[in-house]
């Protein structure tokens, strides 16, 4: 135990990261070096009993072996490579068939699994979620529903796992210390997947027909004679909630972290091509994200330049605003009650209410486990002979259309409600301040949740964007980050206080005061309960981190 001159312990604050604790470092050797004999263990072992004819098993199982040991000694890279794999999971399942189409479920629960197990382990504490006891009860509330009304355990355990891997996945994160470095890191990850976005969707608009033809999950939609864009994915749907997420992150950091013209223009871009998926929530979501940064930031200039262009931007757009967006309404629930989305909302409705409070299970209602299986829910209602929801070839493209029916449906008015509730309570601490200190990246992380929390709940409005690609994993990953630096500032081991700064050992009086033993890289910071206990004391505490 050091201390500092009056015999006052000193507080260690050096960050205890996947790298940093001498444990911890221990331990990733010896999963280093278990992993690699049980890699040639386990290929010995598939040799032996399957044969080389089986090559995909054989890789899978050395894959796996390898992601977990990822998870463990890595755990930030691996979470990150899970999130590219679920962003790409269409296009996975289109080359690999059913089972890439497990890959970022298997990916999410296993790295979830790990990080979880290695926090307890490590360090015998755990981040809770926001929300996490509301979530819970929905997850019971569609479980006793599959027990109750016999649900085959294959199928609900499928469903299950559809509805709660994005809960999943954060519990995941919050396990993680982040750091201000980090999210600086997830800045720059996030702007370079932004520049891969803007450089698909600018070959994707020169060459629509190839590039569909090699990309796409069907022809090429036009309008006006333009092609819709659908850059790396199967839809343009996709490339629209993607590029609006990404495009909301990078209009934050601009206006709350640092600014640029490269900056704005690339943010500038993204939106343009998010416009050109013609996607009417494309649009309402960059026109509400957009307004609500500028209105927070509360840039004079910037708010009488938008309140001057607000009239003519209403002529002018307005119009054309308004039939995409009721247009589409009209789609997905109009016409007569007679369209795919409004028939399973109103099943859903109809099935929370006989199947009250719990719904009828997980993976019968709504949701792809449901449509995979047909459920025997949408032969009581009369589906199987409409088309779109029915249960011939082709017959039931639209059954995995929407998101609320599914909650409702499976989980019921409890379960539901629960949701709600815990979706609330993680939208809640990202409107909170960490710490009275905190430093820009940090405001930057929560400003990017709350973007990314209404843009994929606008999207469910009319798409199942809590459990498909590419952009489920951002409904509460923010939340999670945020509860994991809330949790480490109460805990004392971080803090952004600014008035840490390099010990200047040059000054006679400094270092009189200090043992001589002290590194060059150490912080003086002010000692409020030093202060209080010894009032005729110095009050600066020794921490031991590197200087920037």
């Amino acid at each position: 135990m050091t201390s500092t001159e009056d015999g006052g312990p000193v507080r260690h604050t050096e960050d205890i990261t996947e790298s940093g604790h001498p444990w911890l470092r221990m331990t990733g050797r010896a999963v280093r070096s278990t992993v690699t004999y049980a890699a040639v263990l386990a290929a010995v072992f598939v040799s032996a009993v399957v044969g080389v004819g089986l090559p995909l098993v054989f890789f899978g199982l050395v894959a796996a072996v390898g992601f977990f040991a990822l998870a463990w000694t890595y755990p930030k890279v691996a979470l990150g490579l899970t999130l590219v794999i679920a962003a790409i999971s269409g296009q996975i399942q289109a080359a690999l068939g059913s089972v890439g189409g497990i890959a970022d479920e298997a990916m999410i629960f296993g790295a979830a699994a790990i990080i979880v197990a290695r926090r307890a382990i490590v360090e015998r504490s755990l981040v809770w979620l926001p929300g996490s006891g509301w979530f819970a009860v929905f997850v019971f509330a569609g479980s006793l529903g599959a027990i109750l009304y016999g649900t085959p355990v294959a199928i609900s355990l499928q469903g299950a796992t559809l509805l709660t891997k994005c809960i999943v996945f954060a519990v995941a994160v919050a396990q993680l210390h982040w750091r201000p470095a980090d999210l600086h890191a997830l800045a720059r990850a996030g702007f370079g997947l932004a520049i891969v976005l803007i450089a698909t969707g600018v070959v994707n608009l020169a060459i629509p027909g190839p590039w569909t033809g090699l990309f796409g999950g069907s022809a090429v939609q036009y309008y006006g004679g333009i092609p819709a864009i659908i850059g790396p994915f199967q839809q343009p749907a996709a490339y629209g909630r993607m590029a609006t997420i990404l495009a909301s992150s990078i209009l934050a950091y601009q206006l709350f972290v640092k600014s640029s013209w490269f900056g704005y223009l690339v943010a500038l871009m993204l939106t343009g091509l998010a416009l050109l998926t013609f996607r009417a929530k494309a649009l309402v979501g960059l026109m509400v994200v957009t307004t609500g940064l500028v209105l927070r930031k509360g840039n004079v200039l910037v708010l009488a330049v938008a309140a001057a262009a607000l009239p003519a931007a209403l002529i002018l757009l307005g119009p054309s605003i308004y039939v995409a967006v009721f247009g589409d309404l009209q789609l997905y629930y109009g016409a007569g009650q007679l369209s795919a989305r409004s028939r399973l909302t109103a099943g859903g409705w109809q099935i929370a209410s006989n199947y009250f409070p719990l719904g009828v299970g997980f993976g019968r209602y709504g949701s792809a486990t449901a449509a995979d299986y047909y459920s025997p829910e949408y032969t009581k209602l009369g589906f199987d002979g409409i088309y779109g929801i029915g249960s011939g070839p082709e017959m039931g493209k639209y059954l995995n259309d929407t998101q609320w029916p599914a909650l409702l449906g499976e989980t019921g008015w409890l379960g539901t409600v629960a949701f709600v509730i815990g979706a609330l309570l993680a939208l809640r601490i990202l409107l909170i301040r960490v710490s009275p200190d905190e430093p820009a990246i940090v405001r930057w992380i929560r400003f990017s949740g709350v973007c990314w929390f209404t843009l994929i709940m606008l999207d469910s409005v009319a798409a199942p964007a809590f459990t498909s690609p590419p952009s489920y994993l951002f409904l509460f990953a923010a939340s999670a980050i945020a509860a994991s630096l809330r949790t480490d500032v109460r805990n004392g081991t971080l803090d952004f206080a600014p008035s840490a700064m390099p010990v200047n050992l040059g000054p006679p009086p400094i270092t009189r005061r200090l043992s001589p033993a002290i590194p060059a890289g150490a912080f003086l910071r002010p000692n409020a309960a030093l202060a209080a206990t010894h009032p005729h004391e110095g009050t600066l505490q020794l921490q031991m981190k590197e200087a920037p």
